[in-house]
């Protein structure tokens, strides 16, 4: 949270003003003397009225010639022309930085709350962190409506495939210097919210209650057997097939029309602006506030592959990525409109932009496969783009019934004809899990080590790793609750469950 955030500004600038101010003393004491009688009249140079102040800024109280003192406000507190926003109290504590505040304040030269203090927040030239800010900086966006100035494409994605931890992405984000401005900083619930399109639950305004002002899952927004279904409104997309939500649909028909082609695309539902893997999970700095939320440390998170609110524990590290943002104004706005940009790295929005036998995957035209590919082992496996089955009864169904490319004699692969299609990972079969060999090693963390994040599936068989592929192998016939699955991001072999939610690539023949 922001205030979080400025507590943890004021006691850093605390501790050095402390430190000065020692420093100072001993100085003064070798050089026998104080530069400052009684009367607190200055008799050396011209700084003992700021340096008087400085002493006593940082005690958390308004002392004499102090404006504040460590705290925070609303802007609109200071002067009503501001529109939103949390104004900080400056280091020496002569006044308000406003830097973060909405609108442009009232239009008198100077302040009446905050003496000596005359900046203007519009103006590019505020000291603090916006003294550089550029706003036609490659690497940002600014969003026309909310002047929020955002990170893009998204900075922090972790290492190996996994995004940082929520402790590491606020490190990051206040560490952050982009466009000449220093003073980015992790999102809010509710900034978040802005960027989300095409799902009227989640984007600003709608049902979702979760917000700045409701973080508390246990009142305000209680999940699934809320006799309200609050909670349901914040599944975004999800909403449309959660078993719970007993005939309420919070949607409206305009919601979720991306066809699965334009979600493989990452066409998902942001700003089109945004790019650098936008549909992940991203983090905000809002606290989940219930009583398991404490106990875990967890804050909440936006899912822009389906418009999904929910929160996670700061050590679960991969959960989310981090996207920064400031507070910018209307003088931020660059002339062109930017939400009509597309990502330069971009090959394609669609398969007509990729050459002949080439279609669009990603946004880069790949191979565009046959409707089956016959491998060298004698399998012949459904190629191209195949549908995600929830549940693993559901994905053996799924196979067995499929009539396609004129064969009816369909099934789920097992664990050893999965990983025959694993391409440019090694470490996928030296992992000893097998069809013929199921039972989960106890030394799986040491031999079944994953690869560098990528894609380790055959071209010829299609580019779809966003997921993990099931099997039909268990690793233990007495529990086929926990069945095998491989992901092809980065080829590990690893169990899943039964209830969750893959691909399913069928297969037909047996291996050479």
């Amino acid at each position: 949270m922001r205030l979080f955030r400025f507590f943890l500004i004021f006691s850093v600038i605390f501790i050095m003003v402390t430190a000065c101010g020692a420093d100072e003393d001993e100085e003064m004491d070798t050089e026998g003397g104080n530069t400052q009688d009684d009367t607190g009249d200055n008799t050396g140079d011209n700084s003992g009225d700021e340096n008087q102040q400085n002493i006593n800024c940082g005690n958390n109280v308004i002392d004499a010639g102090e404006t504040c003192d460590g705290n925070a406000q609303e802007c609109t507190t200071i002067d009503p022309g501001y529109t939103g926003g949390i104004a900080t109290c400056k280091p020496d504590c002569s006044g308000w930085n406003t830097a973060d505040c909405k609108g442009n304040g009232s239009s008198s030269s100077e302040d009446p709350n905050n003496p000596g203090n005359n900046e203007n927040p519009g103006n590019n030239e505020t000291p603090g962190g916006n003294g550089g800010f550029d706003k036609d900086s490659k690497g940002i966006w600014v969003d026309p409506k909310t002047y929020l100035i955002w990170e893009n494409p998204m900075g922090n994605k972790g290492t190996g495939g996994l995004g940082p931890t929520h402790a590491n992405a606020l490190t990051y984000c206040e560490n952050l210097v982009l466009a000449g401005a220093d003073d980015w900083r992790l999102p809010t619930i509710d900034e978040l919210r802005t960027i989300v399109r095409g799902v009227s639950t989640t984007m600003t305004g709608g049902t979702c209650p979760t917000s700045e002002n409701c973080t508390d899952q246990d009142t305000c927004n209680k999940n699934k057997n809320n006799s309200q279904s609050y909670g349901y409104s914040c599944f975004g997309c999800y909403a449309l097939d959660d078993q719970y939500k007993d005939g309420e649909n919070f949607l409206t028909e305009d919601d979720c029309q991306l066809t699965d082609v334009q979600l493989e695309n990452e066409e998902c539902y942001i700003v089109p602006a945004m790019f650098g893997d936008p549909c992940n999970g991203t983090w905000s700095n809002t606290p989940n506030t219930s009583a398991a939320g404490k106990l875990a440390n967890a804050f909440w998170y936006l899912n822009y592959k389906a418009g999904y609110i929910g929160s996670d524990a700061d050590s679960l590290s991969g959960a989310n990525w981090v996207r920064c943002v400031r507070q910018g104004t209307a003088a931020d706005v660059p002339e062109q409109d930017a939400e009509a940009e597309t990502d330069p790295d971009w090959e394609c929005k669609v398969e007509a932009d990729c050459p002949e036998g080439q279609w669009c995957e990603k946004h880069k035209c790949v191979l565009k496969p046959a409707e089956t590919y016959t491998a060298a082992n004698g399998l012949e496996w459904q190629a191209g783009r195949v549908d995600r089955v929830e549940k693993w009864d559901a994905a053996k169904a799924h196979c067995e019934d499929l009539d396609y490319a004129g064969h009816d004699d369909w099934r789920l692969p097992n664990l050893t004809e999965l990983k025959s299609i694993v391409s440019g990972c090694d470490k996928t079969n030296e992992c000893p899990v097998t069809a013929e060999n199921p039972a989960y090693p106890g030394n799986y963390s040491s031999v079944c080590k994953t690869c560098s994040s990528g894609n380790y599936l055959m071209q010829e068989i299609g580019q779809q790793v966003d997921f993990p592929y099931w099997t039909s192998t268990t690793d233990d016939p007495t529990k086929n609750y926990r069945v095998w699955a491989i992901n092809f991001i980065n080829g590990e072999v690893f169990y899943s469950y039964a209830s969750a939610n893959h691909y399913a690539r069928c297969v037909r023949g047996s291996m050479n």
